[in-house]
């Protein structure tokens, strides 16, 4: 079995849904780091990124695209 590196491209995201009235995990304009989910209907969602060495942590879950506002297209 071999395994092949892939390269996601990480975004810096604005929740643009108040998720705490569905019982998500995600409030409104909190940002979150994520990228898309493989279908590239929406993002695996983080809350937050340890920026100097690159590592995404607590992972909160994939939501559809149309919860986030796009901040920043590369981290």
């Amino acid at each position: 079995m071999s395994i092949r590196k892939t390269e996601i491209e990480l975004k810096k995201l604005v929740c643009v849904f108040d998720g705490q009235e569905e019982k998500l995990h995600i409030k409104k304009e909190k940002e979150y780091y994520g990228f898309e989910t493989a279908d590239g209907k929406g993002y695996n969602v983080f809350s937050d990124m340890k920026v100097n060495i690159g590592v995404l942590s607590n992972w909160i879950g994939s939501y559809p695209k149309a919860y986030f506002e796009l901040v920043g297209d590369k981290i």
